[in-house]
């Protein structure tokens, strides 16, 4: 309990005590006893209510900041990830992305040597399906995290665009390519109109976190399942 309400605990009782036995002056004495307690009971409830609310209003605070430093310690991780990730050639990348879906237990995972023309990076085989994947390598976002001159707050990084998403759609629906399913991976994020157009044509998304996660779950060993439900 806070020091506060203790105070005023011991006040109400002082005052409850003295008004008892002594009472105040002739004014104070022509109220009514039951009135006095009324108001004492009011100013009570009232005093603890501003207590509460304060509390309230400093827990609130401190959840925000908590808030706002994960925030931004998930914007540092995704920038010293894609840091080390761009040092990487296409080759590595696309080697490191093989070696990830082959521990997710992936029955085959082929990598596509000519990306730019077929429009995808990986071509994966699970229980009879064939699934190609494409990764945006982008720069993550990092918003609210940096503010101009002026105090203005802006954010920097990429994303998936709709054009992008509908680009890789067209490789999906290829006569020769004739997939059954489609994930499109970005170390950013995407924008949402993208997002939409992925949910209504069927296409898998994972934006920069998950995918970040993923490969810290890789790397520790730990069992992951983020990716075999494709074929759930």
């Amino acid at each position: 309990m806070e020091k506060r309400i203790v105070y005023i605990s011991y006040l109400i009782l002082a005052f409850v005590f003295f008004n008892f036995f002594y009472g105040f002056t002739d004014w104070i004495k022509s109220w009514q006893v039951f009135e006095w307690y009324l108001v004492i009971l009011m100013g009570t409830i009232i005093s603890l209510l501003l207590i509460k609310y304060k509390q309230n209003q400093r827990k609130l605070a401190v959840e925000k900041y908590a808030k706002e430093n994960d925030r931004r310690r998930i914007q540092l991780h995704q920038l010293l990830m894609f840091g080390q990730l761009s040092k990487l050639t296409d080759e590595m990348f696309s080697e490191l992305l093989k070696r990830c879906f082959e521990l997710q237990g992936y029955d085959d995972v082929e990598i596509s040597h000519q990306q730019e023309r077929s429009g995808y990076d990986l071509i994966l085989w699970q229980q009879g399906k064939k699934i190609i994947v494409k990764i945006f390598k982008k720069v993550p976002m990092t918003e609210n995290l940096y503010t101009d001159s002026e105090g203005l707050e802006f954010a920097l990084g990429e994303l998936v665009t709709l054009s992008e998403m509908r680009e890789f759609y067209g490789s999906v629906k290829d006569y020769e390519v004739q997939a059954d399913l489609a994930l499109v991976i970005s170390t950013s994020d995407f924008e949402e109109e993208a997002l939409l157009f992925a949910g209504r044509n069927g296409v898998e998304t994972m934006n920069g976190y998950e995918f970040y996660q993923l490969l810290n779950e890789l790397s520790d060993g730990t069992q992951v399942s983020s990716l075999t439900t494709l074929c759930a």
